[in-house]
Parts: C-alpha cells; structure tokens; sequence
C-alpha cells in the first residue's frame, strides 16, 4: 500500500520522469522547459472580452487544420491546440475540411500551402471565404521558408488569407502562433462579429441616426433617418454635411455654435430646424456626440434626432384638457354628494325616520370588529399546521410576541363614541 503522500511523491516524480523523456525526444532545451512549467501555472486561455461598454463571453476557440499528411508541422499544430485549451478538428482533403468548415464555422482555420500536388490551398481558401459564415473567420497559409527571395503575399491576400506563417515544427513555435493570433486578429474578429448587434440596434432605431467622419463627411445614416427625411441612404453617403440643404428657419449663427462646440469635443443638444428632401422643414431635438478614437482624436460625430412636430404638442394639450376634465368633473360630483347629504338631514327628515337613522348608526358603532393583528395571528395559526417543525417552533415564538404586545386585542372598538344628534336643518 502506498500512502496519499506517497502516491502523490510517486505521481509528479512518473511526470518529471516523462517530462525530461518529451523534451529529449523532441529537441527542447531547459529554457523552454522551464517555459513550458510555467504555462502550466498559469493558464492563457480568457472567456471574457470587454469591447467599449460590451462585455463578452467567448467560447473556447476552435481550429481547422487541412493538412494532407501527417508530419511534424501538423502534429506541432495539433499539440498546441492540445496545450491552449482550444478545439480541434483536422481534415485531410478540401471536400472534408469545406464540410467540416460549414458545420463547425471555426474561428481559425490552418490550410497547408507548401505542397501544391496533393490540392490548391488557395483554391480551397477562396471556396471557404464563399461561404456566408466566413466573414470572421481568420485563414492561414503555412508555406515553406524561401531558398533565395522573399515572395510576395498578395496572391495569398487576394485568395482570401489573412496571414502566412513560414513552416517551423518547433512546437513552442506553434504555440507562440496560436496565442497571437487569438489575441490578434481572432479576437478583433470576435469583435467585429458583436458590433453586427449594434448596427442590428441601429437598423431597428426609431430615431434618425446619422454617422459622420471627423471632416462631417456622412457614413452612415439609418432606415428610420430615410424615412424621416425622405433620402435614400445612397444619396447622402459620401457627401459633407455642408452639401445637405438646410432648412432657413435656424438662427444664422446656430450651425456655427453647433460646430464650435462638438469640434472641441463637447456635446451638443438642442432644437434644429432640418429640411426634407422635399423642402418641408422639420423642427427635431438634436443631441450630437463626438466620438474619441485613436491618438484621442474626434474620428466620428453621431446625431441622434428626434422630430418634434404639431401632433406632439396636439396629443399634450388633450391630455391636459382631458385631466383638467376629469379635476371639474370630480369637484361637481363631490358638490352632487354633500347636497345629497343636506337633503336627508331637513326636509325628508321625520321623528318616525329619525328615530331609525338613529338606531341604525348605534348599531353600527355597537358592532365587534375584528382586529387586524388578530387577522395575522390567524394566517401564522394556519401556516403552523403545514410547516416543519423548525419553522413550527419559530411560529410558535412569534405568535407569543404578538399577543403580548399592545397591539393585540381579539377585537377592535373605537376609543371615543361619538354621540349621534339628529338636527333638522330648516333653509
């Protein structure tokens, strides 16, 4: 029998053991061992990635590798996957990793371009850029390390790869690769593919939203701007605001306090007059944003406009015409009441019908009324029969509290009865 101590001496002794014969095998020096032990420590792989106020939650990332044979670069590929937590799947032909491709949508996909006779990388990577899913998707081409010249990466470029990497087998090369390009180009992907939410976002706006560069030349405007101000998105993108007609209704000075205080990167809000492509004005709130980017330079202004026409004002105005109805209408029927209250006092009043006015109220002040706090000991007395005993128990002292207190009465009589005096009122 080996004991817990003993079994865990033998168990990290078996790995070192295994360790040194893995790094003898493949060539590994005691720097990248010493490496490799740290990255046992502390795992790279993250699951949540801020984008501006989003915040993201990314699955483990996962990776085609189209190699035709197996060899050392594909087997380095495969054990860094292995070592970064990411998924990994592996095809042999163009056909399986093109069905691979549309069924998994990988994040990365590895396709093998030093071997042109076993099949066309780039014509696999032009056939898998076809699909509709592969918008985000990063492509990379393994080519051989060059004898003499540096060739060119446009025809890898214009085949749809977003980068090369010259063949090295060193696994902890592979594994350097990986984690760049997940920290690189596959999360600015990620990214790009949460901002479709936002543009869905501004699709679907009610308001008029407008996008435009630094220089105020228009980017992006939405549906709802289209139909507000009656221009086809076509017509406007691409121009300067200056080119877009302005309504004459503004002050002469207002565009200018507009400019002087967005270009200091300050927000403005307020009411503008803007023109319709058919040349009706149309009175809008207006809140423009500059937007900071890089360097912390304005790189965008966005507008938001809501239309401020005459059915608004008409709806306020009913409103409060239908309230200040509803204040007459109240006070009339409270006036309505107490007059009905004077005339069963006089006239209608007589001794027979006196006499039983009174002895009707004396009996309602002589009715028993129960308490409220008695209301409440009798749910806890029901909620006793079907509780555990713990909560039985805990009932128990809370009922003791309340019906030691003040509070408790069985019933509730008022203090202070109010004689009853019949007055004939004479007018």
């Amino acid at each position: 029998m080996i004991s817990y101590s003993g079994k865990t001496v033998f168990l990290c002794s078996l790995l070192f053991v295994l360790r040194l014969s893995f790094c003898h095998v493949f060539g590994w020096t005691e720097e990248e061992e010493e490496w490799l032990t740290a990255m046992e420590r502390f795992p790279t792989a993250l699951t949540e990635v801020q984008f501006g106020p989003m915040k993201l939650f990314k699955d483990p990332l996962q990776v085609l590798l189209v190699f035709a044979k197996e060899d050392s670069q594909s087997n380095g590929f495969c054990w860094a996957c292995e070592k970064a937590n990411f998924r990994c799947s592996m095809a042999r032909t163009p056909e399986s990793a093109l069905e691979c491709f549309l069924e998994k949508h990988h994040d990365l996909v590895i396709i093998d371009h030093r071997h042109s006779r076993h099949f066309d990388a780039e014509a696999l990577c032009r056939s898998i850029r076809a699909a509709n899913s592969s918008d985000n998707t990063v492509i990379v081409a393994v080519v051989k390390r060059p004898d003499r010249e540096e060739a060119s990466v446009m025809p890898l470029i214009n085949a749809g790869f977003n980068r090369r990497y010259v063949e090295n087998a060193n696994m902890m090369a592979c594994y350097n690769e990986l984690l760049q390009l997940e920290h690189g180009e596959v999360r600015a992907q990620f990214k790009l593919r949460a901002a479709n939410a936002i543009f869905t976002a501004l699709e679907q706006s009610q308001e008029a939203i407008e996008i435009t560069s630094e220089d105020q030349v228009i980017q992006y405007v939405n549906p709802a701007y289209e139909s507000i101000m009656g221009y086809q998105r076509g017509e406007l993108i691409g121009k300067e605001i200056i080119e877009v007609p302005k309504s004459e209704k503004n002050k002469p000075d207002l565009l200018e306090t507009i400019n002087s205080c967005i270009r200091k990167g300050k927000e403005w809000q307020g009411i503008y007059y803007a023109k319709k492509k058919n040349g009706d004005s149309i009175q809008q709130n207006v809140k423009i944003t500059p937007v900071i980017g890089q360097g912390g330079k304005i790189r965008h202004y966005v507008s938001i406009n809501w239309p401020l026409n005459d059915n608004n004002k008409s709806d306020k105005t009913s409103v409060q015409a239908e309230s200040q109805t509803d204040i007459q209408s109240s006070k009339h029927k409270d006036r309505r009441k107490g007059s009905l209250d004077v005339r069963s006092t006089t006239s209608r009043g007589s001794d027979g019908s006196s006499q039983r006015r009174h002895s009707s109220m004396a009996r309602i002040h002589s009715m028993t009324i129960e308490a409220p706090i008695t209301k409440v000991i009798n749910i806890i007395n029901a909620a006793q029969e079907s509780s555990p005993m713990p909560v039985a128990e805990a009932l128990d002292r809370v009922l003791e509290i309340l019906r030691t207190t003040e509070l408790y009465s069985p019933s509730w009589e008022p203090r202070m009865k109010i004689p009853i005096r019949m007055t004939s009122w004479v007018g």
